[in-house]
């Protein structure tokens, strides 16, 4: 019986024994791997917050770069207005209208009129009250003329001076800034609520049918206008920023086609 209890001592210090250093053997192979692991989580921790990072900061990437300070607060105002209208978040850019921009829009501020008669009659008979639904259709009118926006392009500040702004610029060539500044803006947004006049492009894409237009246009093919360098779909966009309940906002736009002033 001592010698059988003897016996079975053995075999549980044993079995201890072997459990140990089984322990030990697994720690020892493991233990690297789980430290690099760690350090990898770590690694690649780190690089995705870098590369989240780069990211944020590539979106200011199409915005002035030699803006004074000044008027860096009107890019940073009117940047999500240009993010949404590229990412076709239309929903989006509409909540980013004044009121005085939504009570009223003209189809020349969407696809600008070549006949001054025609002109005339989309501003003397504007769409009032304009819903979200309303200015994403009217904005199928911007892809119609000029492609699917895709990514911004550009943007700076036009000009920040009242009197431009207001249409009463006594310079020499006054008259021409306030066209480029704020267009057919309506004189029933105040002049006192005037900031800024921005303008900028974003890029589109083009469908096939359209590739081929642009393509017999200039008399070549397809591919020949696939490899030129210089062949870059986009609009201009101007936007005018106006302060409401002490925030600025877009209190007018003009989708506008390629110039060669650009």
């Amino acid at each position: 019986m001592f010698v059988m209890r003897r016996h079975v001592k053995k075999m549980e210090a044993l079995s201890v024994s072997v459990a140990c250093r089984v322990t030990i053997l697994i720690a020892a192979i493991l233990l690297p791997v789980l430290l690099t692991s760690c350090g990898k989580k770590g690694q690649d921790g780190g690089t995705a917050a870098g590369e989240e990072k780069t990211a944020h900061e590539n979106e200011d990437d199409f915005l002035d770069k030699d803006a004074k300070p000044d008027e860096r607060k009107y890019l940073v105002a009117a940047k999500p207005f240009f993010i949404a209208i590229a990412n076709q978040q239309y929903a989006e850019a509409y909540t980013l209208l004044s009121s005085y921009a939504k009570v009223r829009m003209s189809l020349n501020q969407f696809t600008p009129a070549e006949e001054r008669a025609e002109f005339t009659r989309n501003e003397s008979d504007p769409l009032t009250n304009v819903t979200a639904e309303q200015f994403a259709d009217l904005m199928k009118y911007v892809e119609a003329a000029h492609g699917t926006p895709r990514a911004p392009k550009m943007l700076h500040v036009f000009s920040t001076d009242a009197d431009v702004l207001n249409r009463r610029s006594a310079e020499q060539f006054g008259a021409v800034d306030s066209m480029f500044a704020i267009g057919a803006m309506p004189d029933s947004i105040p002049g006192d609520i005037r900031r800024a006049s921005l303008r900028g492009q974003i890029h589109t894409e083009l469908s096939p049918e359209e590739v081929e237009k642009a393509a017999n246009a200039q008399g070549i093919s397809v591919d020949e206008l696939k490899k030129d360098e210089n062949f870059d779909p986009y609009f201009n966009l101007k936007v005018v920023l106006v302060e409401e309940d002490g925030q600025l906002k877009v209190g007018y736009f003009e989708f506008l086609p390629p110039s060669m002033m650009d």
